[in-house]
């Protein structure tokens, strides 16, 4: 690279450390679904696919940050694609999967779920169609920013872009969902997602300053699965209060909450 010797193994060892924190994240992320009540809705299915991409951001980041590999890959396809998954991958997936998972709370109706998922699986495999073989031919000498290229390069750069266009096509059911659903989508519920955040504890839209009534908080908002959690779900808010002030709750026997602890199962 165009940095000077001396300043090439700090650089490399800084942008090495960043892997730290950003593993720990990925570790974090991971736990809050371990043993959780996972449904593959395609809010969980874009934020699953997040995580994929980031990943594979990451490692090849190490990749690059290594002396002996950027001094080959730099200013190559394969740090375009490196680029590529970190800001597409780990950026637009999370925005979708927030989209959908939002968009029954902002405007009270439901995007369709086979659109929906549909948009899911042709922008993934769209997306890794077209940014994986750059890997290949950066690591091969693909100069990025250039309009001719060698003619070995003709199969790997045809797969990238047939990948694009994939890519480009698989947003329009998004397009057509939200468009559609914002008209005339199924009514959204205060709680599509049985959720035991204060957010969820209004109605979809919220009214104007966001609740009805003063809102009761959840004994535990990570309590999915237990009593207190399938009663408060239920609709039974004294037992929230009783743990809010008490410490714990009553032990639940009623028919009420035992059918509510397992629907949530």
């Amino acid at each position: 690279t165009t940095l000077a010797p001396w300043a090439r193994v700090p650089f490399m060892v800084t942008s090495m450390i960043i892997a730290v924190p950003t593993g720990i994240k990925i570790f974090g992320w991971l736990g809050t679904i371990w043993r959780g009540k996972i449904r593959f809705t395609t809010s969980m299915h874009f934020a699953l696919g997040f995580l994929s991409m980031f990943v594979i951001g990451g490692i090849t980041g190490v990749l690059l940050a290594s002396i002996p590999v950027d001094y080959q890959a730099h200013a190559t396809y394969f740090v375009v694609a490196h680029l590529h998954f970190v800001l597409f991958g780990g950026s637009v997936f999370a925005i979708f999967a927030g989209m959908y998972y939002w968009f029954p709370k902002i405007t009270g109706r439901h995007l369709n779920e086979r659109l929906g998922k549909i948009h899911f699986w042709v922008t993934y495999v769209g997306f890794l169609l077209s940014f994986l073989p750059m890997h290949i031919s950066g690591l091969y000498g693909m100069p990025r920013r250039v309009a001719a290229y060698d003619p070995k390069f003709q199969v790997v750069n045809i797969l990238t872009s047939l990948g694009a266009f994939i890519l480009g096509i698989g947003q329009l059911p998004f397009f057509v969902n939200a468009a559609v659903s914002f008209v005339s989508g199924e009514r959204a519920e205060a709680n599509p997602w049985r959720a035991l955040t204060l957010e969820w504890q209004t109605s979809s839209p919220p009214p104007e300053e966001n609740f009805h009534e003063t809102p009761i908080p959840a004994p535990d908002p990570y309590g999915y699965g237990t009593p207190e959690g399938a009663a408060y779900l239920a609709g039974e808010r004294n037992i929230a209060v009783l743990t809010l002030t008490h410490g714990s709750a009553p032990l639940l026997t009623t028919e009420k909450t035992e059918q509510a602890v397992g629907g949530d199962k």
